[in-house]
């Protein structure tokens, strides 16, 4: 069984694993883990299976927009659905707080784009040479108001 539940600072150590397993260019250093818990714009969850952290995700409410920041999911757990149904619960989270939902996925990551689109994200734009290894983003959007 997972449970849902904000992210704390003891459980940067896993979630810092997680990212760089799932990042192998452009993984957010411990500091910048850190950093989130100072941000008061910062929304950060996690979800745990048996006392172990095993995905997080952090957004950034700016307005009336969220941000998806960084997600990621430990490598033994792919495949087995808990990453969107993680997302489907962050995003009732945000439902009444926020209008829509944005996010930049590297373009050749066909595995996430297809879970954000089987969540009704849809692609708006496209970063050219966004990340540190030259490659684009695909520039994705969720939005409340669209039933």
């Amino acid at each position: 069984m997972w449970k849902f539940r904000e992210m704390t600072e003891e459980d940067i150590p896993e979630v810092f694993r997680i990212n760089k397993e799932n990042f192998t260019t452009d993984a957010w250093s411990m500091e910048g883990f850190e950093r989130e818990f100072k941000l008061p714009y910062s929304k950060r969850f996690v979800v745990e299976m048996d006392g172990k952290v095993v995905a997080y995700l952090i957004f950034w409410i700016i307005g009336d927009e969220a941000h998806l920041m960084t997600f990621g999911v430990d490598k033994t757990h792919w495949g087995k659905g808990i990453g969107k149904m993680f997302l489907k619960e962050a995003l009732i989270k945000l439902k009444g707080d926020v209008r829509r939902v944005l996010l930049d996925v590297r373009k050749s990551n066909i595995r996430a784009i297809r879970l954000y689109q089987s969540l009704n994200f849809h692609i708006v734009g496209e970063r050219r040479y966004y990340y540190s290894d030259g490659e684009s983003a695909i520039q994705m959007e969720y939005s409340f108001d669209t039933p």
